[in-house]
């Protein structure tokens, strides 16, 4: 579903370490660190979430909020801006 080949590959790479995780717990039978999982899967998946969401508006809407080629926000400002985009919205 997604054409871009750089976020079909960060597709795959999530999915990958996916399945290893419940590999590692089939074997071992011990629940998985929680805090691992989301460092490996949770924040990945999340930025890939954003970026597919950025991509279709990029290809369904004429008048898309998103701008074609916006560079992307550094991790280490990731949460504040994300942030103040919150407060933003909330009108605060």
């Amino acid at each position: 579903m997604v054409s871009d080949p750089r976020l079909r590959a960060e597709a795959a790479r999530i999915r990958e370490r996916a399945r290893d995780v419940r590999i590692e717990f089939k074997r071992h039978s011990l629940p998985p660190n929680w805090n691992t999982v989301d460092l490996q899967l949770g924040q990945p998946l999340a930025q890939l979430r954003d970026e597919v969401d950025q991509e279709l508006l990029r290809h369904e809407s004429k008048d898309a909020l998103v701008p074609i080629d916006r560079d992307a926000v550094p991790p280490e400002y990731a949460e504040q801006v994300r942030q103040y985009y919150e407060r933003l919205g909330s009108g605060r």
